[in-house]
């Protein structure tokens, strides 16, 4: 690979990691925001009619610990629903060769195989989100 070759690769990656961060830091602050809404309706219907005159910091709060409660509760029907996606992934890699092979074997490569393309997923929309950015402070100038 040539040096020019090799700059301009840099550059290209350098590029998306930079429109990443801006998409990233975009989407963290709608979905903060989404989030403390969400927050402070379930907190405000956790309190019921007390919830007249409360702070939005207070029902915030009261939403996060509900939303907590309910995470909690949901937690092992989950892990083990995420168990079996993550097996029948591991099958799907694993191809032929599947049937030959231990089930945490399969859960492991599946668990890989969906992290890197749910990774993928993730980077892709924070460079489109920053790309749609970028194109829109352009616009401003």
């Amino acid at each position: 690979m040539s040096d020019s070759t090799f700059l301009n690769r840099a550059r290209q990656w350098g590029d998306k990691l930079y429109l990443a961060g801006l998409g990233a830091y975009s989407k963290a602050g709608e979905n903060t925001e989404a989030l403390y809404a969400r927050w402070v309706e379930t907190g405000g219907d956790a309190y019921g009619e007390e919830a007249e005159g409360k702070s939005r910091l207070l029902l915030a709060g009261r939403g996060l610990v509900e939303d907590t409660r309910t995470l909690l509760s949901e937690a092992p029907r989950k892990r083990h629903a995420l168990y079996e996606e993550c097996v029948e992934t591991g099958k799907q890699v694993r191809g032929e060769d599947a049937e030959d092979s231990n089930e945490f074997i399969l859960a492991g490569a599946g668990a890989v195989a969906s992290v890197r393309e749910r990774g993928r997923r993730l980077f892709d929309g924070w460079v489109s989100a920053g790309e749609q950015l970028s194109a829109g402070k352009q616009q401003d100038a």
